[in-house]
């Protein structure tokens, strides 16, 4: 201990970057103490669980608290040793050190509430509400009070930084000479890029408990590797298999009367679907509702509430699919699999990659058919590119700077209210109907979402108060928007999806949890359908093929869901939470991961893998492999090429082949 503490006094680096180190530790160290409160009993607490804990954990907040020390190393290399201990150093220093002690606060903090919402530590979704920031802080400022919190960050890092005034600045050591400042500033910096290269946050994944992984990670490192790794390259991390055995296995699964592919023996799956029924020739309106997981639906709670009455009845009315499974657990996820059926590749949805325009898509469907397409959000769709993604790909962008503000009753910070939302869409209805032009809207709601605020006196629950007000008001207005409709001429020739983008969760014990996937999925439309109730599980990509069949409506088609109504349709879904992508079939989950790893889940219990559960693996990779062609298999000028003279099918009478409009 002498000897430590002679050290302390005499090492001038040590005594520098001493007070750095200790806070950095500290705040990691209260910081996990959160999650342990919150999630501890579904962690493993086994020597070996835990010591791979806080092996990964040491190495990543050891990288993180370098990176914030190299820029004051670089510092006291460039400061001229007489200046050392001057006032200009201690005024930079004190200044750093603040402002290094405020954002770890900010940092830490953070990641405490992130991980109540989310349960894991910070990941690409923490990149994304760095990027649109106007929306995530208004967030913030709606549901917590910051008022307190923030007066609180300055006062504890005014005290942090009181306290250590006088241990910052060493004045009775010389600072070493150029030489030596600059090996340590290289050193640090040659450090830094080794473990750029070598340590990877998959690493903190390898354990078998979600929560022990989340845990291991640090909060700083986990965003950055999230913010620099939000495409990943299917080919070069994941499984892989032939593209033409990839393109005949599809083509198998999508093969059927009135299908004829344009490329049978190749590397496609565009094909030509020809209903045997005459189309229906109607509208549409598909509502892609926030949050809306199936636990919410009346008949699911155990607690007999009546919270989703409209929902309920239409589900009874309608073609009901109450096991529904959403790809992933952002709207983005949601959006991507209802506009373009395409299971949920690893990193960011389509919606948010670069080169995503001019793709098959719900809006160049029906857009081929002569339909008026609108993508309809009452909040600013620049958030999630989503005005991008939908404007170049078929469809109308209407969003909340075109909802006149006189029609505006309630707003939060992510949009209007769902009823002025409806009425928009409405509107929208109204004048397509005024031209003659069959219309499908794609609406995407958000009053069911944190801070949970909408219009008071509409329901029994205060709003702001929490996630039933936010879903029973959205059950609400989905019933208001059904009463309006019935007084348009237009409504008794127009179908209704319902369908959520994603569950209310995403947290459980394994790398990916199917029950808080679970999301509905209802086809409304008195006059056409009388009432089905199917319990299979199905896919989210599967809802635009069901709709289609259901309202016989033929296409060019390079999708890769299926019409879940149609006999002989096989169960299979898919999920993802970023790095790990599954495909759910029978008792059988199968997760790809990078490194071409897989991992077997059978009877929701992990296993190896056995004779019997290749063939699953093999039909997982021969979805994701071929669809991480995307950019090619869904391009519109693909489409175009591969149906220039396809084989002709067998047509309804007097309905031609339809033809994808030219961009």
């Amino acid at each position: 201990m002498r000897h430590l503490l002679n050290a302390l006094k005499t090492n001038y680096y040590l005594r520098r970057i001493l007070p750095f180190i200790l806070i950095y530790f500290s705040f990691e160290i209260l910081a996990n103490i959160a999650p342990i409160y919150m999630d501890g009993d579904k962690m493993d607490w086994g020597l070996l669980p835990m010591l791979e804990v806080l092996k990964d954990g040491l190495v990543e907040t050891t990288i993180s608290c370098l990176y914030w020390l190299l820029p004051y190393l670089i510092y006291l290399l460039c400061l001229p040793r007489q200046k050392h201990g001057g006032a200009g150093d201690r005024i930079f220093t004190i200044t750093w050190f603040s402002i290094f002690v405020l954002a770890n606060l900010i940092e830490d903090t953070a990641t405490v509430f992130f991980w109540d919402e989310f349960s894991s530590s910070f990941n690409f979704i923490a990149v994304d509400y760095l990027v649109y920031t106007k929306e995530v802080i208004g967030n913030i400022m709606e549901s917590y009070p910051m008022e307190w919190i923030i007066p609180g960050f300055i006062l504890i890092t005014a005290l942090i930084v009181w306290a250590c005034r006088n241990i910052l600045i060493p004045k009775e050591i010389s600072a070493p000479a150029l030489p030596v400042r600059t090996a340590v500033a290289g050193g640090a910096a040659a450090l830094l890029v080794l473990s750029f290269f070598c340590v990877d946050i998959a690493d903190a994944e390898d354990g078998t408990n979600h929560y022990n992984n989340e845990l291991a990670k640090d909060g700083f490192f986990s965003l950055f590797s999230a913010f620099l790794k939000n495409e990943l390259n299917y080919e070069q991390l994941y499984l892989t298999d032939d593209t033409k055995a990839d393109a005949a296995f599809l083509r198998e699964q999508h093969a059927g009367p009135g299908i004829v592919f344009s490329d049978p023996d190749g590397t496609g799956i565009t094909r030509t679907v020809t209903p045997e029924a005459a189309p229906l020739n109607c509208n549409v309106i598909i509502v892609v509702m926030e949050s809306m997981g199936s636990e919410f639906l009346n008949e699911r709670r155990e607690d007999g509430a009546n919270v989703t009455p409209n929902l309920s009845s239409l589900a009874a009315q309608g073609i009901f699919f109450p096991n529904t499974f959403a790809t992933g657990t952002r709207s983005v996820r949601g959006l991507e699999a209802v506009s373009t059926s395409i299971p949920p590749l690893p990193g960011m949805a389509i919606l948010r990659r670069d080169k995503n325009e001019n793709l098959q898509t719900a809006g160049s469907i029906f857009k081929s058919h002569g339909y008026d397409t609108k993508w309809i959000y009452g909040g600013y769709g620049i958030f999630d590119n989503m005005n991008y993604y939908f404007g170049h790909n078929g469809f109308e962008v209407i969003d909340r700077l075109d909802i006149p503000d006189d029609q505006i009753t309630h707003t939060s910070i992510w949009g209007v209210c769902d009823e002025d939302l409806f009425r928009q869409a409405i509107r929208e209805a109204d004048k397509s109907h005024a031209k003659g032009k069959p219309f499908m809207n794609f609406v995407f709601t958000t009053s069911n979402h944190r801070p949970y605020t909408y219009p008071s006196g509409k329901i029994d629950i205060p709003s702001g108060t929490g996630r039933l007000g936010g879903v029973k008001y959205a059950d609400y207005s989905v019933g208001a928007l059904i009463e309006e409709t019935k007084k348009r001429p237009w409504f008794d020739n127009t179908v209704f999806l319902f369908v959520a983008d994603h569950g209310a969760g995403s947290a459980g014990k394994k790398e990916l949890n199917p029950e808080t996937h679970c999301i509905p999925a209802i086809i409304y439309a008195p006059k056409y359908f009388k009432p089905e109730r199917h319990d299979e599980a199905i896919s989210q990509i599967d809802v635009l093929p069901t709709l289609l069949g259901a309202i016989n409506m033929p296409h060019i088609a390079s999708y890769y869901g299926q019409d879940a109504r149609k006999p002989g349709y096989k169960s299979r879904y898919f999920l993802c939470n970023y790095q790990h992508i599954g495909y759910v079939e029978d008792d059988v989950m199968v997760i790809l991961q990078p490194n071409r790893k897989v991992t077997y889940y059978k009877d929701n219990k992990k296993v190896e893998e056995t004779p019997d559960l290749i063939p699953y693996r093999d039909r997982a990779v021969h979805y994701y492999h071929h669809a991480s062609g995307w950019r090619d298999n869904l391009s519109q000028n693909a489409l175009d090429r591969a149906t220039a003279h396809p084989a002709t099918p067998r047509q309804p009478e007097s309905q031609p082949v339809p033809t994808p409009d030219t961009p």
